[in-house]
């Protein structure tokens, strides 16, 4: 494949197993650089979890813009903007850092709000961004340097970014056998 395009994206949930109630992320080309990027949330007061995962939440994630009132809300606008990407790359990878559970559990939930038209048109294989960077002699569970439009953390397109970025340079740093 000549210079892959990746959808890469970011879930914000109460905890590890909660609802997701934002996501942020974009296109991506090979190189690192964005074509376009979205974030969409929702109040996480709305979203499923404990109390306990929903502390950590309040504590560690600030200043999301709501874009809509439910997480069904968020990811019905996430699966139009992955669906636009499919169409207008039909080769589309799509990519996460550590998607399971977060990412991988917010896909599911996705296919579940509308299984007769989704289940089909889910995301496979979906790619870890994890994976490229072991792959690539990186730890994927070190905590990387973050540029100015990385940040905050803990925001899902900052994330998203640094995901993007850090696939960028493992991609460097592997065999292109496949491109």
């Amino acid at each position: 494949m000549k210079n892959p395009v990746f959808f890469v994206f970011d879930v914000e949930s109460i905890g590890l197993y909660g609802e997701g109630y934002a996501v942020g992320g974009g296109l991506y080309y090979a190189n690192g650089h964005s074509e376009s990027e979205f974030e969409f949330a929702c109040d996480p007061g709305v979203a499923l979890g404990t109390a306990e995962d929903r502390k950590w939440v309040e504590e560690n994630v600030k200043d999301l813009e709501v874009t809509h009132k439910t997480p069904v809300g968020v990811r019905g606008a996430f699966w139009t903007a992955l669906t636009v990407a499919k169409k207008k790359y039909p080769n589309i990878l799509v990519a996460a850092d550590c998607c399971y559970p977060v990412e991988a559990r917010f896909l599911g939930a996705c296919v579940k709000d509308d299984y007769r038209t989704r289940k089909d048109q889910a995301p496979y294989p979906l790619h870890d961004i994890a994976t490229v960077l072991l792959a690539a002699g990186m730890n994927p569970l070190a905590k990387y340097d973050r540029l100015p439009d990385e940040l905050p953390i803990h925001n899902p397109l900052k994330d998203a970014r640094q995901s993007a970025r850090l696939l960028s340079l493992a991609l460097t740093r592997t065999p292109r056998f496949w491109l």
